[in-house]
């Protein structure tokens, strides 16, 4: 499934050319699977501390377990210095290490981390070379700039590929945006064509269901991110109703987490899964249960309008 809009290569991987954007709390092992049996060509994990890899920090384990579906894998860490992501890449077991120079996030940034690495090109590129001279396929996701009106992007691109990256990632926001506003296609596309021949340049930001068949017109891939939480068929074309999905989601969440993480998660998304009549009940009913069960029990109710 994950191929039906054609196939692009990422060094020397073949992916989809509809990828699943890494989002923290949220694209856990069991989010990814159930994107990728609705025909997401690529998966990436929730952003992994090179740091916590390197004192073997046990919730840095967890973020890094992959599905067997994930076929190519791929991790995507971050931090800020290249021997940190040289001893990474030595002992991550994947396909594809993305690194992630976008990231807008304070907690993040203000550790020179994430987006904050656009204001120096060189230790940019220094850190995908570190990667890549492990033998390791590296890829970048990036935004427009780190301030607004201050487009970074572009010697950005440029270092990173001299670095070594197969592919980047451009999210058509600055950081200082963080989601808000309109992303900004026309910049992203404008770099895509100008770094054509050289590595695929991958659109990210507001990439839905409604502009899917355009964007794929213009760019060799894109990368789906909020648009996935209320609809994970938007990577293929397969109708599922909301109560389709959320029970497969259920089913994968108590395939890999205990039974507390699994209704912890049901709450989060079951907000972007459902709407119109019935859902405020739905919703108090998800957000008030203790177990699987009282969850199921309660979209059954939802579908058959007994809210």
């Amino acid at each position: 499934m994950g191929f039906m809009h054609g196939t692009f290569d990422i060094g020397r991987y073949s992916v989809g050319r509809v990828i699943l954007a890494p989002m923290a709390g949220y694209t856990d092992i069991a989010f990814r699977e159930l994107c990728i049996g609705f025909g997401a060509g690529l998966t990436v994990t929730e952003m992994v501390s090179v740091r916590g890899i390197k004192y073997n920090n046990r919730a840095t384990e967890e973020l890094m377990r992959l599905s067997p579906l994930e076929t190519p894998s791929c991790i995507q860490l971050f931090g800020n210095t290249p021997d940190d992501f040289s001893y990474a890449a030595d002992r991550i077991d994947c396909d594809i290490i993305d690194v992630n120079m976008g990231c807008p996030m304070p907690k993040i940034t203000n550790n020179g981390d994430g987006s904050s690495l656009m204001k120096n090109p060189e230790l940019a590129k220094s850190i995908v070379r570190a990667v890549a001279d492990k033998g390791r396929t590296v890829t970048v996701k990036t935004r427009l700039g780190f301030d607004m009106g201050y487009n970074l992007a572009d010697e950005l691109v440029c270092a990173v590929i001299e670095g070594g990256a197969s592919a980047v990632t451009v999210h058509g926001r600055y950081a200082a945006q963080r989601y808000a506003g309109e992303s900004d296609y026309c910049s992203v596309k404008e770099i895509c064509r100008k770094y054509k021949n050289s590595v695929p340049i991958i659109l990210s930001g507001d990439v839905d269901r409604s502009n899917l068949a355009k964007s794929l017109e213009d760019f060799p891939a894109v990368m789906i991110g909020r648009a996935a939480l209320s609809d994970p068929t938007v990577f293929g074309c397969e109708s599922v109703g909301p109560a389709d999905i959320a029970r497969r989601h259920i089913e994968l969440l108590a395939k890999y987490f205990d039974e507390r993480y699994t209704v912890i998660q049901c709450r989060k998304f079951f907000v972007h899964y459902f709407n119109g009549r019935g859902v405020k009940k739905l919703r108090a009913l998800v957000n008030s249960a203790t177990s699987v069960d009282e969850i199921k029990r309660a979209i059954d109710c939802y579908e058959m309008g007994a809210l």
